[in-house]
């Protein structure tokens, strides 16, 4: 066997290892109170997260720092089995070395399991919550994509926004920007 083809070997069953090694578990409570058990190395995808372990490893009891619980008070349950799902299968993907089309049909597979407006509004902003950019970024062109071309009437009815145009207004509006109004779909 060649040097470098036992070298590669060695590698992988590194990254095996390493997928499984032995950490710190983190309890993440929910805003509505199930706790969930994570490994750092999940746990720290979080900005919030990770700033939180930071300020609270001072701790001299070393009981106490082995085991943590990190209050996520902006971040329903149902949200965060989803955020611990791609935050794991993103760690997955990094101890592999996962080439990147890979990562993207996870990524793409995830909007489309997302299919409720409601539930890709609750990880976005989770997301934004817990510092978590990747996921933040992957929501927010979810949320694009399913705003493009749409009517005025149902991005605020997406959004939740009161319209406080007066009928007039919206004509007026309306002729002075006509150009932003062709092409838009049917809601």
């Amino acid at each position: 066997m060649s040097t470098s083809s036992q070298k590669g070997e060695q590698s992988q069953s590194q990254n095996q290892l390493d997928l499984f090694k032995v950490t710190r578990i983190i309890t993440l409570e929910s805003s509505d109170g199930p706790r969930f058990d994570v490994t750092e190395p999940i746990a720290i995808q979080m900005g919030t997260v990770r700033s939180f372990l930071e300020e609270n490893e001072s701790s001299s009891d070393a009981a106490a720092a082995a085991w943590i619980t990190v209050p996520l008070l902006n971040v329903s349950s149902s949200c965060l089995v989803q955020i611990i799902k791609y935050c794991t299968k993103h760690h997955q993907f990094k101890v592999k070395s996962a080439p990147e089309k890979d990562v993207k049909d996870y990524d793409s597979g995830l909007l489309e399991e997302w299919w409720s407006n409601d539930i890709i509004r609750e990880v976005l902003l989770s997301a934004n919550y817990l510092d978590l950019k990747d996921l933040l970024e992957l929501t927010t062109k979810g949320i694009a994509e399913r705003i493009k071309n749409k009517s005025p009437e149902f991005m605020r009815d997406y959004f939740g926004v009161v319209n406080d145009f007066t009928p007039e207004e919206v004509t007026k509006i309306r002729q002075e920007n006509s150009f932003a109004f062709e092409d838009i779909d049917q809601d």
